[in-house]
């Protein structure tokens, strides 16, 4: 921790030329000492409440490699939906984001890792007859239970071992290991792997509360929390959340400004995770500087 406070003491306020975290950190350090830009409600651009403007395809192309989805049972299927499904060209199911744009993203980019984090509204039922839809999904998920580590697996390993899509949910109950007729697909139940920070701003853009607390009971799930249930040596996956609950794409420029979030993870995550994001979670990603507050973090060296 007292690494971390110098090296950021002695930072300079703006990043360098852009790079990736895997340009930045190379692909051997263990996968919590990475951060990744996320898109909250990835799968909003064409809806009428959007927290995104561009596609999840283009939200890959631009960097983003961590995408927050609500799923929701919808005319016999599982469809990515926000609070409600509606008729439309704009519900599209999960099934199909998978088989059309995550599976043949991991094709084309090798060393890509991508992170699912699921809000699921589903039954275990539904969820297991739409990822039958999907033949390929198991080979590719990450398993923790085939790790015997006493860390998380390096970036490096997590290629080799072909298990480069972590999925994480809600949904305790369509959690673990989903047998389907293709394969085990694996969901870590996102509680037990990952602390968060309450999600909301404020409800609109004239609230600004940078407060960095637990969304869970603190007391049960602190964000200093240091280790996963049955994992020793595993840390949490942290996501710092950064975004106000209505969505406003010209107030996006101000949240994200690399000193508006910089500020938040200095003041007050920092202080409270004792460590950097694995995760930062934002609205409209290609307004302000994200991604260049996430190349800042992993030019950083690790809290521990």
């Amino acid at each position: 921790m007292k690494k971390l406070l110098f090296a950021v003491a002695t930072s300079i306020a703006t990043p360098m030329a852009l790079a990736g975290p895997t340009e930045t950190l190379g692909l051997d350090e263990p996968f919590d000492r990475y951060t990744w830009l996320t898109a909250h409600n990835a799968f909003t651009s064409n809806g009428l409440i959007r927290n995104q403007r561009t596609t999840i395809a283009e939200q890959l192309e631009a960097g983003v490699r961590a995408f927050m989805l609500d799923l929701h049972p919808f005319e016999g299927r599982v469809a990515l939906c926000h609070a409600k499904c509606t008729y439309g060209p704009g519900t599209e199911r999960f099934a199909t984001l998978l088989e059309a744009t995550i599976l043949p993203y991991l094709d084309t980019h090798p060393e890509a890792v991508i992170t699912l984090q699921l809000e699921d509204f589903s039954t275990l039922a539904q969820l297991k007859a739409e990822l039958r839809r999907v033949p390929r999904l198991g080979s590719v998920t990450f398993d923790p239970t085939t790790w015997d580590t006493e860390r998380w697996p390096t970036y490096r390993e997590l290629i080799s071992r072909g298990q480069r899509l972590l999925i994480f949910s809600l949904n305790e109950a369509n959690s673990g290991a989903i047998f389907t007729a293709h394969g085990t697909v694996h969901i870590m139940p996102t509680v037990r792997y990952t602390v968060e920070n309450y999600w909301s701003l404020g409800m609109t853009m004239l609230t600004h509360d940078r407060s960095c607390r637990s969304r869970w009971d603190a007391d049960v799930q602190p964000l200093d929390r240091t280790s996963i249930p049955g994992k020793p040596g595993w840390r949490p996956l942290f996501t710092m959340n950064h975004f106000h609950g209505l969505p406003v794409a010209h107030h996006a420029g101000h949240d994200n400004a690399f000193e508006e979030l910089r500020r938040r993870y200095l003041d007050y995550c920092l202080p409270a995770a004792k460590r950097k994001p694995n995760y930062v979670a934002v609205d409209f990603h290609d307004e302000g500087d994200a991604q260049a507050f996430v190349d800042w973090l992993n030019r950083l060296p690790d809290a521990r």
